[in-house]
């Protein structure tokens, strides 16, 4: 029988979620999916509340922490922005939305949703006043751009690319006068 990893078992949690929503987080489930016994499941998870928490961390490392650790590692610091958004605007919108939709009946994930809004739009906001924006500015820009990303993604969920990277670069332009 295949041994999994923590790991292993995260990425399929954020696959099942962004395809069947938080609903279907549920060990037996998943270890079927898998092909393996619940016992997977538990040797790696106390109980399926330690798993969702420990899903909520591993997919704010996958989609803000490594995107910013891999911002802040480019060295010309004005394609950051720019960068960013481009990551922002062509991002696949399934698991933002089953983690928003799961936030909505869950008080743990809504709580780590806010924290997570939070870290997003302040890094969008260090970004502006690094680019000379003033910081009240910055403020209101960064939940604008962070907002419009979302709403975007909302209104194309299917695109493959919904902006020519040359319009976001114009964009971040414009929002850093």
């Amino acid at each position: 029988m295949k041994r999994l990893t923590e790991g292993d078992w995260l990425d399929h949690g954020l696959r099942t979620l962004a395809v069947s929503g938080h609903g279907s987080l549920k060990a037996a489930k998943m270890a079927e999916a898998l092909g393996v016994s619940r016992g997977s499941f538990y040797w790696h998870f106390k109980d399926i509340r330690d798993f969702r928490e420990r899903l909520l961390m591993h997919w704010q490392t996958l989609t803000t922490d490594a995107i910013i650790r891999e911002m802040e590692a480019k060295a010309d610091e004005a394609e950051r922005l720019p960068d960013l958004m481009v990551r922002a605007f062509s991002a696949k919108p399934q698991l933002e939305k089953a983690i928003r939709a799961w936030a909505d009946h869950d008080a743990d994930a809504q709580a780590h949703l806010i924290k997570v809004d939070k870290l997003r739009i302040g890094y969008i906001h260090k970004l502006l006043t690094m680019a000379g924006v003033d910081a009240k500015i910055a403020g209101s820009r960064a939940r604008f751009l962070y907002a419009a990303s979302l709403g975007d993604a909302a209104i194309a969920p299917d695109a493959v690319s919904r902006h020519s990277t040359a319009d976001l670069h114009a964009l971040a332009a414009l929002l850093t006068r």
